[in-house]
C-alpha cells in the first residue's frame, strides 16, 4: 500500500509540475512555518549545511513561496523545474514538434489496426509456407486491414483447399496474426482379411517362438528356415470341407544376424576465416525493399552468409511494416586437418546403433552385438555384427 500510494503522488506531482528550491538564511525553519501557514507544500527536505536547506514544491505554490523568503528574511533559489505543465510549455513554442509527435503518434495507432506479422502454429506435416500462401490468395496477407478479416470465411475456404487440415482459426491480435491448425490424423492401414495368402519368412533365422493367429504352421521352434520360406500356409484341407483358403496371420519370431558396415574419412577440411567481410543493408517497408548500404556487396569463393532481419515494433508489442535487414558474408579458407580417431570411432559405433535399432523396430531386440575396426591410410570402417531376436513374418498373397 505504501509503495502504491508513493505511485500515486509522484503521478500526481509530475501533473500538476513541481519545482527544486534552495532556502538560504539564518533561520531557514522560518520559512517553512510561514509556507505551512500559507498552505505551500513542499517534501523531499535536505539540509546543506547551517543555513541552507533543499525542498520540492508544487510549481502553483513557487510565487507564494518568494513572498514568504522575503517576510523571513532568506534567499530563495530557484534549482530546477519538471512536469506536464513545464513540459507542455516548451512544446508550445515548437508547434512542428508536437504536430509532428501527434502526427506520428497517430499514424502508430492507425498502423497498428493492420496486420504485419504471421506466425502458424500446429502444423507438423504441412508447411507454414503453403499455408501462408493460401492465405494471401484469400487476401489475408501482410498489410491486410484486420478488423476487416472474416475469420468464419477464411476457415471454411482453408479446409477446401488444405485437406490435410481438420482444423484452422486466426486470432488477430493488434498487427500480429496467429494461425492455429490442427491437422487431419492418417487414415489407418485397412487389411482386406478376405484375401488368402500365407505367412513367409523375411530373412534368415532360427524360429524361436510362433503366435499362430490363423492357418496351418509349418515349422517349429528351433528350426532354421531361410529368406522366403513358408512359415504358415493359408490353405487349410479337411474332410468335411476339402481346401479351403484362409489369410494366414501370425507373428514369428527368430534368431537372426545383422552384419553392418560405416566408413567415415580420417581427414576432414577446417574452416579458417580470412578477416575479410562484405555487408549489405536493406530496408523493407511494406514489402518494398531499398538498399541502403554505400557499398557493393559481394559474396566470395567461400563464406559463410547470415542474414538478420530487425523489425520495428510498437511500445506494447506490435510490428511494424518497417524492417533493416542485414546481410553478411565473411570469407573463409579450407585446410585439411586429421581427425581424431578415438572420436570417429565412437560417432560411428553409435550411428550403427541407430541404425540397428531402427532395422529392428519396436518388436526386436539385440542378443549380443560387437564391433570390429579397420583402418586404411584415408578411412576408418567400423563393422557391426550383431545377433537379435526380431518379428520375421510378413504376408504374401496366395498365386
Amino acid at each position: 500500500m505504501v509503495e502504491g500510494g508513493k505511485c500515486v503522488l509522484g503521478v500526481v506531482n509530475y501533473l500538476r509540475g513541481q519545482v527544486e528550491v534552495e532556502i538560504e538564511g539564518t533561520f531557514p525553519e522560518r520559512f517553512f512555518n510561514l509556507c505551512s501557514q500559507q498552505g505551500v507544500a513542499f517534501w523531499d527536505l535536505k539540509r546543506q549545511d547551517d543555513t541552507r536547506l533543499r525542498a520540492r514544491m508544487h510549481l502553483s505554490g513557487y510565487r507564494r513561496a518568494q513572498a514568504c523568503a522575503g517576510q523571513a528574511l532568506c534567499t530563495l533559489t530557484l534549482l530546477g523545474r519538471r512536469g506536464a505543465p513545464v513540459l507542455w510549455r516548451r512544446l508550445k513554442k515548437r508547434s512542428m514538434l508536437l504536430a509532428g509527435a501527434l502526427a506520428g503518434v497517430a499514424a502508430l495507432l492507425f498502423l497498428s489496426r493492420f496486420v504485419w506479422e504471421f506466425e502458424v502454429r500446429g502444423n507438423r506435416t504441412v508447411g507454414a509456407d503453403a499455408i501462408l500462401h493460401h492465405l494471401a490468395e484469400l487476401g489475408v496477407k501482410p498489410g491486410v486491414y484486420g478488423p476487416s478479416v472474416d475469420i468464419e470465411t477464411v476457415k471454411n475456404e482453408m479446409l477446401l483447399r488444405i485437406g490435410e487440415l481438420s482444423w484452422l482459426t486466426v486470432n488477430i491480435r493488434g498487427s500480429r496474426a496467429v494461425v492455429e491448425v490442427r491437422e487431419r490424423a492418417p487414415k489407418p492401414e485397412i487389411r482386406a482379411l478376405d484375401v488368402p495368402c500365407n505367412v513367409v519368412a523375411a530373412r534368415d533365422g532360427v524360429v524361436t517362438r510362433m503366435e499362430t493367429l490363423a492357418g496351418t504352421p509349418q515349422v517349429a521352434p528351433g528350426q532354421t528356415v531361410t529368406r522366403g520360406q513358408l512359415l504358415v500356409s493359408g490353405v487349410v484341407d479337411s474332410r468335411q470341407v476339402g481346401a479351403r483358403f484362409l489369410h494366414a496371420r501370425a507373428r514369428v519370431f527368430a534368431r537372426v544376424w545383422r552384419d553392418i558396415t560405416a566408413v567415415t574419412p580420417l581427414q576432414t577440411a577446417e574452416k579458417q576465416y580470412t578477416g575479410r567481410v562484405s555487408k549489405q543493408r536493406t530496408l523493407v517497408i511494406a514489402g518494398y525493399r531499398t538498399k541502403i548500404s554505400v557499398l557493393d556487396f559481394k559474396f566470395f569463393e567461400k563464406c559463410d552468409k547470415v542474414i538478420k532481419t530487425s523489425t520495428l515494433r510498437l511500445p506494447f508489442g506490435g510490428a511494424l511494416p518497417v524492417s533493416l535487414v542485414t546481410e553478411t558474408a565473411r570469407e573463409y579458407t579450407t585446410r585439411t586437418v586429421p581427425r581424431d580417431r578415438e572420436a570417429a570411432a565412437t560417432l560411428l559405433r553409435e550411428a550403427l546403433k541407430r541404425k540397428l535399432a531402427a532395422a529392428l523396430g519396436g518388436e526386436g531386440a539385440v542378443l549380443k552385438a560387437g564391433f570390429a575396426e579397420t583402418e586404411s591410410a584415408a578411412a576408418l570402417t567400423v563393422r557391426l555384427l550383431a545377433e537379435c531376436e526380431e518379428q520375421v513374418a510378413v504376408q504374401v498373397p496366395l498365386g
